[in-house]
């Protein structure tokens, strides 16, 4: 039997919820079973006739771990995962399983349900019962799995959305430089720029920014046309989304350095074009642009790395490390 706390937040865990479903077929989220634990703990036991198998996944934009969490495990999986910044006396419990993404994973009803229901047996322990609520509604916002498949792109297309951050004056930066590029190239015909920001402000990049939200669904299918994307590591240099939605649609991507660590090593030329500034990011441009045999094997290697490394079901099956707990 699979328990998962039930305190947990299931829009930044859906991706976990939906490789357990796909191994195990049914899930039980619990209290009883785990320490209290805080809000939004992703704590996973797996239960069979002779032993249990406890996991920890953290998909946090730090780098740090939850300490509690790791002295409780057996193993933690750690999406920004840097070595050097982590526990020594617990270095062999934590493994880096890279980037993921919010999906949906229940209709209307099952998000209705699942909500109340965790809500009951957890209620003493919620100490945002807003932003509880929240994650379930979220989640029901988002796609589902199915929809992040590889499919044909535009030769001449380039399409490219990412927030305007009020701390990452490097992300932004490197984001401007994608999209001033892409303007200026008379070969691409782009669309995007800076989605607008809540508060308004534009941190001198107001040429480049869009002046409405872009649905969901639409971003998806213009990604998918797009001829190549474009990465950069976002809030406190985590993997973002972007690139675990970018593998799994099996992009061309150019991407600067990142600096957590990955199960496997993106290699460059491979998987990515890497790109350390403005000057590489237009090269890289220019190349992907003439180049199409290029951009069509990046486009299978990265769907292929995240077939291999990130997948839902994938990133479970490699915490279990026993054969034993598959079932």
């Amino acid at each position: 039997m699979v328990y998962i706390y039930a305190l947990c937040d299931v829009f930044y865990n859906s991706f976990y919820i939906e490789g357990l479903k796909n191994i195990y077929g049914k899930v039980e989220f619990n209290t009883n079973r785990f320490p209290k634990f805080v809000q939004g703990t992703f704590a996973i036991l797996i239960v069979n006739k002779t032993q249990n198998f406890k996991i920890i996944i953290d998909p946090k934009d730090e780098n740090n771990c939850n300490e509690i969490a790791l002295e409780w495990c057996d193993v933690y999986g750690k999406v920004n995962f840097d070595k050097n910044n982590l526990p020594k006396n617990f270095a062999n419990k934590i493994k880096p399983i890279g980037p993921s993404f919010g999906i949906k994973i229940w209709g209307l009803l099952p998000t209705t349900s699942n909500a109340i229901s965790n809500f009951l047996i957890s209620r003493k322990n919620i100490s945002n019962k807003r932003e509880f609520f929240a994650n379930y509604w979220r989640q029901y916002k988002r796609l589902p799995i199915k929809s992040y498949s590889k499919s044909l792109s535009d030769d001449k297309y380039v399409y490219f959305i990412g927030s305007l951050w009020s701390n990452e004056k490097k992300t932004n930066t490197f984001r401007a430089a994608f999209i001033t590029n892409c303007l200026n190239n008379k070969n691409i015909d782009f669309e995007g720029g800076f989605a607008p920001r809540n508060d308004r402000k534009n941190f001198g990049f107001e040429g480049l920014i869009l002046d409405k939200v872009i649905s969901l669904q639409k971003y998806i299918l213009n990604i998918k046309k797009s001829s190549f994307v474009f990465n950069t590591p976002a809030v406190l240099d985590c993997h973002g989304w972007k690139l675990g939605e970018f593998m799994a649609l099996g992009k061309a991507i150019i991407s600067t350095q990142h600096t957590n660590d990955l199960p496997s090593n993106l290699v460059d030329d491979q998987h990515v074009l890497y790109a350390d500034n403005a000057a590489e990011i237009k090269s890289k441009i220019d190349e992907l642009i003439k180049n199409k045999n290029l951009r069509h094997n990046l486009e299978n290697n990265a769907r292929q790395y995240y077939d291999e490394h990130l997948a839902p079901e994938v990133v479970i099956k490699k915490l279990l490390l026993i054969e034993n707990f598959r079932k």
